[in-house]
């Protein structure tokens, strides 16, 4: 293709730190545009088009987003530092009385568990048992929801 031919790389309205482009779908077909940096180019997966990713230099602006404690839940992470909120809960945990039950678990096959329950959902569902491995060098823990 002509680069003549190429639409006109347009910047839309600026809203904060994110700036709208039209260079980001194929003028074709419409498809949005697929970055190929090893190529060096923008292209379309089902036409015959691209464009030359340095048509966009100081264009783009990239901005992501990120919630930490789902973060920290997805990789089973301790904060460094906790909230007063955190240590007074896991004070109270640590002194809960918990019940056992003979269920082997699941990481080291110790054939029994320490369990105790809550009441997270609304007071119509059941409550939420925790489980977790009395050894020191498992101590596994996972919930269920009954």
């Amino acid at each position: 293709m002509d680069p003549a031919d190429l639409p006109e790389l347009i910047v839309a309205e600026s809203k904060g730190d994110v700036i709208a482009k039209t260079w980001a779908f194929c003028p074709i077909t419409g498809d949005l545009l697929i970055l190929d940096a090893a190529a060096g180019v923008a292209r379309s997966e089902r036409a015959d088009f691209s464009r030359p990713l340095s048509d966009l230099d100081d264009t783009m602006t990239v901005v992501t987003t990120s919630d930490m404690d789902v973060y920290m839940r997805q990789y089973a992470m301790e904060p460094l530092i906790k909230s007063r909120e955190q240590l007074e809960f896991e004070e109270l945990l640590k002194n809960r009385v918990r019940a056992t039950v003979e269920e082997p678990c699941p990481r080291c096959g110790n054939p029994i568990l320490e369990y105790y329950t809550m009441q997270l959902r609304s007071a119509d569902e059941g409550q939420t048992v925790f489980y977790e491995c009395p050894k020191r060098d498992c101590g596994y823990r996972y919930s269920t929801n009954n």
